[in-house]
């Protein structure tokens, strides 16, 4: 148990990092300094209609710690990706 949260926390660490620092995201984060569109900087994280900007190469593994998260054990993968596509962009 304690291995799935360290991990978890990781992956969220993960996120973060990637959001504040992805060179895909410069011109994104320019758009969201200036709050131009739907796009905005929070605390220095990109955001896209208030929901966390990710990069495709951490959504993957967002979306099986998602489902794999005791929280949310029993939702089927459509549940699962509509419940990550609430919170991220």
């Amino acid at each position: 148990m304690l291995i799935l949260i360290q991990e978890y926390i990781n992956l969220i660490n993960e996120i973060l990092q990637t959001n504040r620092t992805a060179i895909d995201l410069a011109y994104t984060c320019k758009l969201g300094q200036n709050s131009k569109g739907s796009y905005m900087l929070d605390n220095r994280l990109l955001k896209y209609q208030r929901r966390l900007v990710i990069l495709e190469s951490v959504y993957t593994n967002l979306i099986i710690a998602s489902y794999c998260s005791l929280a949310i054990a029993y939702l089927s993968k459509s549940k699962t990706r509509e419940l990550v596509k609430t919170r991220y962009y």
